[in-house]
């Protein structure tokens, strides 16, 4: 094989994207989530409201926040949405993002961090009134910051 050709395969190898990471497994895919003061469950509503000190673990992260609620199911077997309150605070690996609120929508795999919302990682960061991410897409989406200007002025491998 002549010299060119092997040059053509390693870049075509090079440009080719990595395969979307596999879903989890159900016993990688968990969540445990704890706080300081009560825990109000209103079977009525199908809500479950965690207050003080909002500690959210999962293999993607950690999510902390002063108050969460979880919307369940009519037949409270599975959460329809979160919703953390009153300045929140996201991990994932070494992105960080801060939000007057967060709500998280499990079926869609959709963030919506809203007021004030940043998000930073080593190489630059973005804010706007409003980021909506979507986890099983790597994407991003960033309104209310009219004139916004991302820094560094490159594309951003955002990875979540």
């Amino acid at each position: 094989m002549s010299a060119l050709a092997v040059a053509l395969c390693a870049a075509l190898i090079a440009a080719t994207p990595p395969p979307p990471a596999p879903a989890p497994t159900p016993a990688e895919d968990w969540t445990v989530v704890t706080c300081d003061g009560n825990l109000l469950i209103d079977y009525e509503l199908n809500q479950a409201t965690f207050f003080r000190n909002v500690l959210i673990k999962n293999p993607r992260g950690t999510v902390r926040s002063p108050q969460l609620i979880l919307y369940f199911s009519p037949q409270g077997k599975k959460v329809e949405k979160a919703e953390a309150l009153g300045g929140v605070t996201v991990v994932m690996g070494e992105k960080t993002g801060t939000a007057d609120t967060a709500v998280y929508f499990p079926e869609e795999k959709k963030v919506v961090m809203q007021g004030r919302a940043v998000i930073d990682q080593a190489d630059g960061s973005v804010r706007g009134d409003k980021i909506t991410f979507f986890l099983d897409r790597r994407e991003m989406r960033v309104e209310g910051s009219p004139g916004a200007k991302v820094i560094p002025e490159k594309d951003i491998d955002v990875k979540f």
